[in-house]
């Protein structure tokens, strides 16, 4: 069922008092001419603040898509954990690739910030272009996944700024020389206290951090961790280390609510 984000401003309240959603702009090209809805089909939106809304098309018009709403409910869609990814500025398509597949797997804020070894460095003047390039990967990829939120995109990061962002709560930094505490480890003993609502992901460039950029996280307050004896490209590591996040707490799950199914992995009898 297709899943569109609303502004509060586009619900309506009619005499009778029943709700109307009404679309326009991109979303009722997208319903009208891509998905060819009618009065009828069924749609869901979220208006990104935890409420999901159940919907009936009810008329088309020139430029605009009118939804009775059925129903309201919470939004369930969004990990109670919500983790900002600080990444390093990567090469070319690479960063377009994290920020993509980072909003799909759940990650709420991207940090775009600049280490020693950085490669990319754009110019100041071209800052704010690439995060409003960046915000439209993320909000397009938010609509494709069916999340709950769009995920912030804040503006390109200097390193002297990550101490006041990271102040208040956990945060892991993957390095590839951390040798002896592992993120599973890690995670364990953050789950021990009780699960963190906010938890900070802080990956290097494509050259890694440097040693001294790792203790300096370190006095800040973040844990380095191992990601095992193998090491993942920078495009990969932001990714792969939010989804063992979001699964060793559970996020990862079926929603609550849903119709259990049975998996036979093996024939018992064969």
């Amino acid at each position: 069922m297709p899943k569109f984000f609303i502004e509060r401003t586009q619900l309506r309240s009619e005499p009778d008092g029943r709700k109307l959603v009404v679309f326009s702009g991109e979303d009722a090209h997208h319903l009208a001419r891509v998905l060819r809805v009618k009065p009828g089909d069924l749609l869901t939106a979220t208006d990104g603040q935890g409420r999901l809304y159940r919907l009936t098309v009810t008329a088309l018009a020139a430029g605009t898509v009118s939804a009775l709403v059925l129903g309201e409910e919470e939004d369930r869609t969004e990990p109670a954990v919500r983790i900002t990814l600080y990444q390093s500025i990567l090469k070319g398509e690479k960063m377009d690739w994290v920020l993509q597949k980072g909003t799909e797997l759940g990650i709420a804020a991207f940090v775009p910030c600049l280490s020693l070894r950085t490669v990319a460095r754009p110019e100041p003047e071209l800052y704010s272009k690439k995060q409003e390039r960046w915000q439209k990967i993320v909000t397009a990829a938010a609509k494709q996944s069916a999340r709950g939120l769009i995920p912030t995109v804040r503006p390109v990061t200097p390193w002297t700024e990550l101490q006041e962002l990271l102040a208040g709560h956990p945060a892991v930094v993957a390095w590839e020389g951390e040798r002896t505490f592992s993120l599973r480890t890690a995670l364990d003993q953050l789950a021990a206290a009780g699960p963190p609502s906010e938890l900070s992901l802080i990956i290097g460039p494509e050259g890694g951090l440097a040693p001294a950029e790792v203790e300096q996280l370190a006095a800040w307050g973040a844990v380095p961790v191992s990601l095992g004896p193998r090491i993942l490209r920078a495009e990969t590591a932001g990714p792969v280390t939010a989804a063992l996040i979001l699964y060793h707490f559970g996020a990862l799950d079926p929603v609550p609510g849903g119709e259990e199914g049975e998996i036979t992995f093996f024939n018992k009898g064969r």
